[in-house]
């Protein structure tokens, strides 16, 4: 038997060990700031609760790490996600489908307390991207629709009883001035409409009818008051309309 001599691993240069770390730690260094540079929040502040903006030291990094090198190993997620985020609104939503008589098919509720968990996800994702709705900024003067022409007109809720909003298309100068007037985003009704098309297209059904439900997150205030404003945790139905196939 023989005694082979053992050859000693080959040392790995000290430069490289130096060029290694510092390779790694402006990688990390890159995805921390990613994680940081976003807004926190809400946060109790002067008429209500408000976001504040990221430290500025992270959304300066972040402003050159993400195009030059994060974009590029496809690593730009902050990792905060929107079932993280306290102050959305909670929400479901349903759809009422009619065949072409006009009798009714039955109602179909998102997400679907049947579907596997990995399905109520992503479908609970829809139902809060539906609760994107934006205040409507009159102008300050009265706009005249041209001769011959019809009135510009906006789509807004209107609430037909407490908690019960119904969207309407109604003409510009017939909104009040003297209140907040919401409308759905327009990638609000694109969702909801194509939804529509895709149930009414699946299922045979010849209109759809989606009624969104919503409850507003509850607020920190609301442990520092004596009485809660009646209604705060109701729900809130908001009825897209129908739409026919």
């Amino acid at each position: 038997m023989s005694n082979a001599p053992e050859q000693a691993a080959a040392e790995v240069p000290r430069w490289m060990i130096w060029v290694g770390s510092v390779l790694i730690g402006l990688h990390l260094l890159a995805l921390l700031t990613a994680v940081t540079a976003v807004p926190s929040g809400p946060w109790p502040g002067m008429g209500g609760f408000t976001m504040a903006t990221p430290p500025q030291f992270a959304y300066a990094l972040n402003s050159v790490a993400n195009p030059a090198y994060l974009r590029w190993v496809k690593m730009t997620h902050s990792y905060h996600f929107p079932t993280n985020r306290p102050a959305t609104p909670d929400a479901y939503f349903e759809v009422r489908l009619k065949d072409d008589k006009g009798e009714d098919m039955g109602t179909v509720k998102f997400p679907d307390p049947k579907a596997n968990a990995w399905v109520r996800y992503r479908q609970s994702l829809l139902a809060r991207a539906l609760t994107d709705d934006q205040p409507w900024m009159a102008e300050k003067g009265e706009t005249i629709a041209p001769p011959n022409q019809q009135a510009t007109t906006i789509t807004a809720w209107e609430e037909i009883a407490p908690r019960k909003l119904v969207l309407r298309r109604v003409p510009e100068h017939l909104l009040p001035r003297n209140q907040l007037i919401f409308k759905p985003s327009p990638w609000n009704l694109v969702l909801v409409r194509s939804y529509e098309r895709y149930l009414c297209r699946t299922r045979g059904a010849s209109s759809a009818e989606l009624i969104r439900h919503s409850k507003e997150p509850i607020q920190p205030a609301v442990l520092f008051m004596e009485q809660v404003p009646p209604g705060a945790f109701d729900e809130m139905t908001s009825n897209y309309g129908e739409l026919l196939r």
